[in-house]
């Protein structure tokens, strides 16, 4: 168990016990909210393993929770999962859970049980509306906001060793000292609008299918599927399938038996025999000496499927119209120059399908949270007649009643 050498009293959990004790004490004590952040491994293996999880209270109670010494410590005879009550905490709809960059954290979390935490607030995304841009990493959005500059050392530390080092600890204990600040920061400065805007930012990440891949919808975030061919998409369905199916089994990463390059040119090209994968580019000879003849048997049964059978690409979208075009490079220089303002992604912001699909339908908007609130309900306002697209200060700007 490390020491509190640190300047900042914590407390340090390794056992279950102690765990439930905290846990229940925030729920006893009406705790509104909770600074959360995690540290976690993800090298060799398909899942990422949970290291640590850092927790501070608003009044800069630290808390320091060792998953890998409370599985250590468990009893043979304890009932119930180890981590349950951390389980149950993250679950609490009462008790908002405040993280920066939530969504690698909400991933590990989640894998502790398959429960989805609720009640989430990611200062990363709220920090759209502090001029930070899009993705902002936590220590630019620290030093331009609370003037304070984090040291990055510990960034590539193994954090699974133990016992943790005192820069270790002092570089956990800042990621949550810190966020408290800029979570009350983010309830001063930001607006009752765009608070309601980033709660249905929030309340997305919360979906089950952002961190769980069923094997049979694989293969639709495999790229560079566009122009192949109906059968072609079959053979990419079902190498992914098996591919994904093999990583999570074996708890390894999907490139080490197959990468989407090489599925690719598989249904490019499709081997009648497991001696000629070796012609296929950039495949591992492991992979054919290990896996060849499977392959080959998905290949097979591809070309025994009826042609309806075949797995389908989302329908595009029917090409423009002259007064439609007219209107897509005005709503796409109104986005640039939204994207510039905010110091975003353009394609972060919005895309030319969901533009288009707004001109069509500007009742429907495909957009939500702060997209729509910085994007979508003025564009919304244009096309109906409620607004004017000017030129103030040398940047094209939207004028709306």
């Amino acid at each position: 168990m490390p020491s509190n050498s640190t300047q900042r009293p914590y407390q340090y959990i390794e056992t279950s016990q102690q765990l439930q004790h905290v846990c229940q004490q925030f729920i006893e004590a009406d705790v509104e909210w909770l600074a959360v952040d995690t540290e976690f491994v993800r090298v060799d293996t398909y899942f990422p393993e949970l290291s640590l999880v850092q927790v501070a209270t608003p009044q800069k109670e630290f808390y320091l929770l060792d998953p890998i010494a409370i599985l250590a410590n468990a009893r043979p005879s304890e009932q119930q999962f180890p981590l349950q009550a951390l389980v149950d905490l993250l679950a609490n709809t009462k008790i908002r859970k405040v993280f920066h960059s939530a969504r690698q954290d909400i991933e590990v979390l989640f894998q502790l049980q398959n429960v989805m935490p609720q009640n989430i607030f990611d200062t990363q995304i709220a920090a759209v509306f502090l001029g930070q841009g899009d993705l902002a990493g936590f220590a630019r959005v620290i030093e331009a906001q609370l003037g304070v500059q984090l040291p990055k050392s510990q960034t590539r530390t193994n954090w699974h060793a133990r016992p943790l080092s005192a820069e270790q600890i002092e570089y956990a204990l800042d990621d949550v000292d810190y966020l408290v600040d800029l979570y009350q920061t983010c309830q001063t400065k930001l607006s009752q609008v765009q608070l309601s805007a980033l709660q249905e930012d929030n309340d997305s990440l919360l979906q089950e299918t952002l961190y769980v891949t069923e094997p049979q919808q694989a293969w639709l975030k495999i790229k560079g599927t566009k122009r192949l061919k109906p059968k072609q998409l079959a053979i990419v369905q079902k190498l992914a399938a098996w591919r994904e199916t093999h990583a999570v089994e074996n708890n390894q990463p999907k490139k080490w038996s197959l990468s989407d390059e090489v599925i690719i040119g598989i249904a490019k090209r499709p081997p009648q025999t497991a001696q000629a994968l070796y012609k296929v580019p950039n495949i591992k000879a492991s992979s054919v000496r290990e896996f060849g003849e499977t392959l080959i048997q998905f290949i097979d049964e591809v070309f025994t499927m009826h042609a309806d059978d075949y797995p389908q690409l989302p329908a595009s979208p029917k090409t423009p119209s002259a007064e439609e075009e007219s209107l897509l490079l005005i709503a796409q220089a109104l986005s640039q120059q939204i994207a510039r303002d905010y110091l975003l992604q353009v394609n972060n912001l919005t895309s030319k399908e969901d533009l288009l699909q707004l001109i069509r339908e500007p009742q429907q908007s495909p957009m939500s949270g702060w997209r729509q609130l910085i994007l979508g309900t003025p564009l919304q306002k244009w096309l109906s007649g409620h607004g004017n697209v000017c030129l103030r200060h040398q940047k094209i700007t939207l004028m709306t009643d």
